[in-house]
Order: C-alpha cells, then structure tokens, then sequence
C-alpha cells in the first residue's frame, strides 16, 4: 500500500504574525473588565504620582488615588497632558475650534477625552502625517492627505458641524449639556482633490458605547419603551413617533433615516425591537452624522472609525454587530491605538512621545 506524504504546511511571517497576534486577543479575551481597567489606572496612576502629585482627589466624598486633587481641577488645561502638546493645545483652545472639555478631564488619570488628544496632536502636527495614517488599514481608501487649509490645521476635537453654539445642528440634538459629535474628525482631500471627512470616536477603559438616552429617559413611560422594546427599524421607520428622540426630543435622527440613511443600516440584526438601544446607539448617531454631512455637501465622503485600547476587548461585541447591521460597510471600522503609535515611529521627531504614550497608556516601552 502506498504511503500518502503529507508535506508540512509553510506560513510566511506575515500568516504567523497574524495567528500570533489572533492567539495573543484569545488570551487578553480572558482578561475580566476589572482586571483590564486596574492594569490601565495602574499605569495612569504611576505617571500620575512620579510627575503630578501623589495627592489623592476625592469623589462624592471618597478618596481616591486616579482622582487628582481639587486644587488641579480648575486648571486651564488638564494636567495629565503630554507636556510636548501644550502649546499646541492651548492655541486650539484660543481659537473657534476649541472643544468642550468633559467633566472629568481635569479630574480623573484615564480620561478618554486626554488620552484622544495625547494620541492625536502628535501624530496630527507631525510632517508625515499623511504616510502615518495611510499606513493604516482603518484609513479611508481615498485619502490622499490631510487638508491642512480646513478646520485647526486638518482636525478639530469634539466635532460636529458647526462652531455656532447655539445651532442644534444636522442632527437636531445638540445643546450646551449635550449632543452627538466626533472625539476627532480629519479633513482631508481624496485621491481626486475633492474634501473628505473621517470621523472617530475615541475609547479608553470604556466598557460599552453610549446607550439610548430616551430608552432610559424617565419621560419615557412605560408604554414607550414597550415600544423600544418591540418595534424594528422597519416599523419606526414607518412610525417614527414610536420614538421617544422623534415624538418628544425632536431629533431628527429619524428624518435622516428616512431619507436614504436606513438603507445604510440593511445587514442582519439578531435581536428584538430597535437595535440602537444598546451600544450600537452612540454607533448609530456617528454613523448618522457622518451621513447627514455627506448628504450636505459639505464633504465629499465621510466615513467612520473607532480607536480603542489594544486590551479593551470589551466594545467588540457591539462594534461586531453593528458592522454585520451596516453589511460590513467599508464605511465603518475600528482599530486600536497602539497600531497609529507604532505606525508614527517613522517619524524620528516623534521617538520621546512614543515611549510616553506606551508607558503612560499600556505600561511598556514601545
């Protein structure tokens, strides 16, 4: 009988990289949350305690080490910056694309609000910016480079589409307290020269997307959220009054959807009744700006993007599905932020802002 030879099977670096890098997710997928977000304040809190101060701040009457003291809580600009930013942060801050700061990012180490703008303004003011960002996979297939001539320099934090304060905007939702807006958007000009957008929501320890507000709203009776509950987009679509941001709020999230946005949303969704009542709500509203300003002809193409914390592997369930509702758009996609590090190390200028970042953020050197 003829002995079959079974030839062993070859890899490149580049398959075994990959398998490497998918065993390395299954084991940090074992991680809990709780240890995740230890390990992060850990490393934030170090930083913290060598070049702050290792005074403690207090929260609703609670001492805690991540908390900075309330003397620093008032400062002009949050003090876990990366010292090499400031200048550049304070001259955004004078000019009309300044940013609302959040509650906590004078208070708290793992601000994500900090942390976005430790991770961008670096790479975002550096002179091979366009080879940073087109080295990544996320990164809008037409991008050609950043258009410098809009926004601060090709960027603006907490974007949404105006500088008017008293706009509620495409959305319908904003107001001094809240609305829906990008951590960072990047204006840029495609492989035609037309003006593009790409817009990003940035995430730390964040566990999960921002939820449904008016689901949770307690003007929301019973009956309406019966009606968040039961109903499909199909059926709000035909009845957008069965929602609470449509019949109270005056949003107008459901105006877009019907005017060609819903197509967008036309995967599968293996669940019951609105799918943006969990975490694909703040996805969904991104989505939805992103869509409203291309519609308006103010960008060419807008497209939407997630970056996040290499071990927080706590947002892809939502990210999953929401990509399977999109039909795995090329308009959406996420990446984590150690892959824009590593890519800025091609510029040598950036080398002492890269070891800051891995050793303030995750903890090691790069």
């Amino acid at each position: 009988m003829r002995k079959l030879r079974i030839e062993p099977i070859e890899y490149s670096k580049e398959e075994r990289e990959i398998q490497y890098q998918e065993y390395l997710k299954s084991m940090n997928r074992m991680e809990s949350y709780d240890e995740f977000k230890g390990k992060v304040y850990a490393n934030l809190v170090a930083y913290k305690e060598e070049n702050i101060t290792r005074e403690c701040g207090h929260y609703k009457g609670v001492e805690y080490r991540e908390f900075l003291p309330e003397s620093y809580w008032e400062n002009e600009l949050p003090s876990m910056l990366y010292p090499g930013i400031i200048a550049t942060v304070s001259d955004i801050q004078k000019s009309i694309y300044k940013y609302k700061p959040h509650i906590f990012a004078n208070k708290h180490v793992a601000s994500s609000q900090t942390a976005c703008v430790n991770l961008f303004v670096p790479i975002l003011e550096s002179p091979e910016v366009d080879q940073i960002l087109m080295s990544l996979e996320a990164c809008p297939k037409d991008f050609k480079h950043v258009a410098k001539d809009q926004l601060y320099h090709g960027y603006r934090f907490e974007f949404w589409d105006s500088t008017d304060e008293k706009s509620k905007g495409l959305l319908g939702d904003h107001s001094k307290q809240a609305g829906t807006d990008s951590d960072v958007a990047i204006a840029y000009y495609n492989t035609k020269d037309e003006l593009c957008l790409w817009l990003i929501e940035h995430k730390l320890t964040e566990q999960e997307f921002t939820t449904c507000g008016a689901y949770k709203s307690k003007g929301n009776n019973e009956e309406g959220k019966d009606h968040c509950r039961k109903c499909s987009i199909v059926e709000i679509l035909d009845n957008p009054v069965l929602c609470y941001y449509h019949r109270v709020s005056k949003y107008n999230y459901w105006n877009i959807m019907r005017d060609g946005a819903a197509n967008f949303f036309s995967g599968a969704f293996d669940g019951k009744g609105c799918p943006f009542r969990g975490g694909m709500n703040q996805l969904w509203r991104n989505q939805l700006l992103a869509m409203a300003l291309e519609k308006s002809g103010a960008y060419r193409s807008v497209s939407f993007s997630v970056v996040h914390h290499p071990d927080n592997h706590f947002l892809d369930s939502s990210m999953k599905e929401f990509s399977i509702l999109t039909d795995h758009s090329p308009k959406f996609n996420s990446f984590t932020s150690d892959k824009l590090v590593h890519a800025a190390a091609i510029d040598t200028n950036l080398k002492e802002w890269i070891q800051w970042y891995c050793k303030v953020y995750y903890g090691e050197r790069f």
